[in-house]
């Protein structure tokens, strides 16, 4: 009789295991999906501000007079990177013309090419006599904004850190 009541504490043992394994997976894969949800919310308004940079950057250097110079702050997105983009590899977005895009860094670079995320993650804009070429600039946070300059030479434009 006593190896009966064992056996049933045993059975009642495992059987409140399994519940809280499937508990604590149940709540693994809500906090999943929070982040995702979370984590989509945040990029589409990173790229939203990525554009406003950019339409403003792009003013400056509509407005700006052969041999002259400006410089521009960048404030948003934070974290991301500004990239000029000249050679071969570029973004869909940019097609076949030279660009500077503002886009969140790929951080391994084995599968993918930084051109192919800022096709997913940035916004670009096309500047067809871009004179910069593999520029890699952070905008590290918003107290401290990288600051560019922007120059205009020979009909070409540079962009630089100032």
């Amino acid at each position: 009789m006593i190896l009966s009541s064992r056996n049933k504490k045993g059975f009642l043992l495992a059987e409140e295991t399994i519940k809280i394994i499937i508990a604590a997976i149940c709540i693994i894969f809500l906090v999943y999906i929070l982040v995702s949800v979370y984590n989509s919310s945040t990029s589409v308004k990173k790229i939203e501000q990525a554009k406003e940079v950019l339409i403003q950057t792009d003013s400056l250097m509509i407005s700006l007079a052969e041999g002259g110079a400006i410089s521009q702050d960048v404030l948003n997105p934070v974290g991301w990177h500004l990239y000029t983009f000249i050679g071969e590899d570029k973004p869909n977005s940019c097609l076949g013309e030279n660009c500077l895009c503002i886009c969140a860094n790929l951080l391994v670079e084995l599968i993918n090419s930084q051109a192919e995320k800022c096709d997913d993650k940035g916004s670009c804009i096309l500047v067809s006599n871009l004179g910069t070429s593999d520029l890699d600039l952070k905008i590290a946070s918003s107290t401290e904004p990288l600051f560019i300059e922007i120059k205009k030479q020979g009909g070409q434009i540079f962009i630089g850190e100032a």
